[in-house]
């Protein structure tokens, strides 16, 4: 069964004892906090871990910026919560051990990414708003860290809001497990750079 906004916020405001919302637009001090914090907890959430349902690969823009130390430098993909891989055809099947590094650049006001590979590509988690698409364990998460985040506005008390961020980091890390089990890679599997030269 899928969730919207509005359920993940009363799901929060349950976990701080306080009575549901009707409405997400209304002026109920509820509504507001829920507003403020929403987004910002969501994408939290979602840059804690390559979650599979907002797992993306994409090939990376390469930019005119030199970054000491790195051969190329390329655009931070826009959509971006986290990068956790940045790999090329030849190296996708050891992408872990590739190394990269993730800069600001003043004079252009932009994120890169920095590698030493030529075309690359990069594995990141999206920045999903749709609610409909997040599993029962990742809602669950997200619902205590809004909690958390609203905890001060709502009840006055940034001692809930620790308790809640302690709760919250236990749901997030059995989330994580359980978002684990589905990835698996198949043994020796090759790249189709691999096999376009043999």
């Amino acid at each position: 069964m899928s969730v919207s906004k509005i359920d993940i916020c009363n799901m929060a405001l349950t976990h701080l004892g306080m009575k549901s919302l009707t409405s997400i637009t209304s002026n109920d001090p509820s509504a507001i906090a829920c507003n403020q914090f929403f987004n910002s907890s969501r994408d939290d959430v979602l840059g804690e871990s390559n979650w599979p349902f907002a797992s993306v690969r994409e090939t990376l823009t390469l930019t005119t910026e030199d970054i000491l130390g790195w051969d190329y430098a390329y655009l931070y993909p826009v959509n971006a919560a986290a990068v956790w891989d940045v790999f090329d055809e030849a190296t996708v099947d050891k992408k872990s051990e590739q190394e990269f590094e993730v800069k600001f650049v003043p004079s252009t006001n932009r994120r890169v990414v920095c590698s030493n590979l030529q075309y690359a590509y990069a594995d990141y988690t999206f920045k999903v708003v749709d609610t409909s698409i997040y599993n029962p364990k990742f809602v669950m998460a997200l619902s205590y860290r809004l909690a958390a985040a609203m905890a001060h506005t709502l009840v006055g008390s940034p001692e809930v809001g620790i308790q809640l961020m302690n709760v919250y980091n236990v749901m997030l890390s059995e989330a994580k497990r359980i978002s684990g089990s589905e990835k698996k890679k198949k043994p020796n599997q090759e790249s189709s750079y691999q096999n376009s030269r043999g």
